[in-house]
């Protein structure tokens, strides 16, 4: 990760690759001094790390997920930045400020990110007006995004709100031109970017299979306001066997779709995947039940590795450095290693094909959920 620059974790599929274990193993092992996040509600990220033989997690719905470091971690102190494209329930912001330990001096919300209402998700469920027909989390992020863009009468930003305001700044460019000053000076920065490039409503896969605003490093950098000059390493997630938000069921029929596939793929089961792994069959039951999206809980649909998304993620971020999660499900006897004699012939064979056909290097392997079970290549 490069010192005195903004770098960003970004996710190069339909999402759930795992940017929680990636942005947290960086913020653990670099201790980058600003934390940022432009997430919406729509989005979970998991930060799992270990004390002693105990596991300890937290999911961050508003905050970046490594920001519960300044929690776990008396020697790590980092501001975090909350940009103004974020999105967020009320209520989770302050659970999440009150879990990381945060307060006015670390934490900096952007006045013009969103709070997203009871009334934006009831929007999203109404028959009239709402997502279900495309698998949508229906957490209310895109209804307040339209009614951002529409500057509804009466619509109320992070600004606006009186438990918010201790950690709100007051002119909207501060907060870009005080981060770039930062990094000037010497600062380290690391964003955890929010979904999938193949979720891009411009970019992504499929339209209106996708999500409500674009998701590309290029945009997360834009949002926080931050010169292009600025930029340091683009970490690009990916895992072997992308997934998508689960499809909405009910009584049997399948109500909503949550879009199609790239040409090279095909939809298989969490049996071919853990059989294909070598998993022992007690694993690959857990699957159907560990595979479950952070905010939906719904079981996500899987695919076989596409080289068209891998190739047209890595273009449009600019990776720099691609980060490949979930290798036990390439071969369970990586799981949990954390050095590269851990890694196996067949997780090499696949970061060869990764780096041939994007022309990345993969930098980091993830072999399990916990920040500890990392190899850095």
């Amino acid at each position: 990760m490069q010192t005195a620059r903004y770098n960003l974790v970004v996710d190069g599929q339909f999402g759930s690759t795992g940017k929680g274990l990636i942005a947290g193993y960086l913020a653990w092992k670099y201790r980058p001094e600003i934390l940022g996040t432009t997430n919406g509600p729509n989005s979970g990220h998991t930060c799992v790390d270990v004390v002693g033989s105990e596991a300890r997690s937290f999911v961050a719905k508003a905050l970046p997920s490594p920001a519960i470091l300044n929690a776990w971690y008396d020697d790590y102190n980092p501001l975090v930045v909350v940009g103004p494209s974020a999105s967020f329930h009320l209520n989770r912001m302050l659970e999440e400020i009150t879990a990381c330990n945060l307060n006015p001096e670390n934490l900096w919300i952007h006045k013009r990110a969103g709070v997203v209402t009871q009334a934006h998700r009831e929007a999203e469920a109404s028959p009239e007006t709402g997502t279900k027909h495309l698998a949508s989390t229906g957490q209310g992020g895109g209804a307040f995004l339209a009614d951002k863009i529409m500057r509804r009468p009466g619509l109320k930003l992070a600004g606006d709100y009186e438990e918010l305001k201790d950690y709100i700044g007051n002119n909207t460019n501060i907060q870009a031109i005080f981060l770039m000053n930062r990094l000037k000076n010497g600062a380290t920065a690391l964003h955890e970017g929010s979904q999938g490039f193949s979720l891009d409503i411009n970019h992504g896969h499929s339209y209106p299979q996708c999500t409500s605003r674009q998701c590309t490093s290029a945009q997360c950098v834009a949002d926080m306001g931050i010169a292009m000059k600025c930029i340091g390493d683009i970490y690009m997630v990916i895992r072997p066997y992308p997934i998508r938000v689960g499809n909405v069921v009910e009584d049997g029929k399948t109500v909503g779709f949550s879009g199609g596939h790239y040409p090279d793929q095909q939809e298989i089961d969490w049996q071919i995947v853990g059989t294909s792994a070598g998993m022992p069959q007690d694993e690959i039951d857990a699957l159907n039940k560990r595979e479950l999206t952070t905010v939906t809980k719904r079981l996500r649909r899987v695919f076989t590795f596409s080289e068209i998304q891998l190739r047209e993620a890595a273009a449009i971020n600019g990776a720099t450095k691609i980060a490949l999660n979930f290798s036990n499900y390439l071969d369970y006897n990586v799981y949990g290693v954390n050095t590269i004699t851990g890694l196996t012939p067949k997780v090499f064979q696949f970061i060869e094909r990764v780096e041939k056909v994007s022309g990345v290097k993969v930098a980091l392997v993830g072999t399990g959920p916990r920040v500890d079970q990392v190899v850095e290549l």
